[in-house]
């Protein structure tokens, strides 16, 4: 399109190009720095079975959440044992943060009980509650700071600066006492 007169009063319109109204390539989801914390964005692909790589032709991202027991554990800071009671801990104390059921609600509307919520959230904290039974009280505070809330050990005030080394060798053998009471990595005879 060309210039346009407007009649009225002589001036000019120069024609607007069109918006581009298409999505990002991938979406990566809210892009805020609160957002973004312990995000981890990585390709999605498929693994090659011959070459056991990650095949991923069009180049597809996407981001996942990782806590800093996944994260301490890669670096080889804690054991796997203590990784297997971390592992256990965390999933126990995240299913006591989440909603009464809702992943059971059509099975739950069904039911003539009033009570199932109440049930559900009852078989959540005696989980929780079985596993951090075996925590000692000087392990308690480390433990439900990195593994249950993802903080990392600097977010405790003893263990700032140059005190973080002594907070991981703290936390390395929290999840070990923790793994052993709760017998983790054992053969059974």
């Amino acid at each position: 399109m060309g210039k346009r007169k407007n009649r009225l009063n002589g001036t000019h319109h120069k024609a607007q190009k069109t918006a581009d109204v298409s999505l990002p390539r991938w979406d990566q989801g809210a892009t805020g720095p609160a957002n973004r914390i312990g995000l981890v964005t990585e390709e999605r692909g498929e693994l090659d079975p011959t070459t056991g790589k990650m095949v991923n032709p069009n180049g597809v991202k996407g981001s996942r959440r990782v806590d800093m027991l996944e994260t301490y554990y890669k670096r080889g800071l804690i054991s796997d044992r203590g990784y297997t009671a971390g592992e256990a801990l965390r999933d126990a104390y995240t299913a006591t943060q989440r909603s009464k059921g809702s992943e059971l609600m059509e099975r739950v509307d069904a039911s003539p009980k009033p009570d199932a919520f109440i049930d559900i959230q009852v078989d959540r904290l005696s989980r929780y509650i079985a596993i951090s039974r075996h925590i000692p009280a000087e392990d308690q505070r480390i433990l439900i700071a990195v593994v249950g809330e993802g903080r990392t050990v600097a977010h405790l005030r003893q263990y700032h600066h140059l005190r973080h080394e002594a907070g991981l060798a703290h936390l390395r053998a929290a999840l070990d006492r923790l793994a052993d009471a709760m017998e983790c990595g054992k053969k059974r005879k």
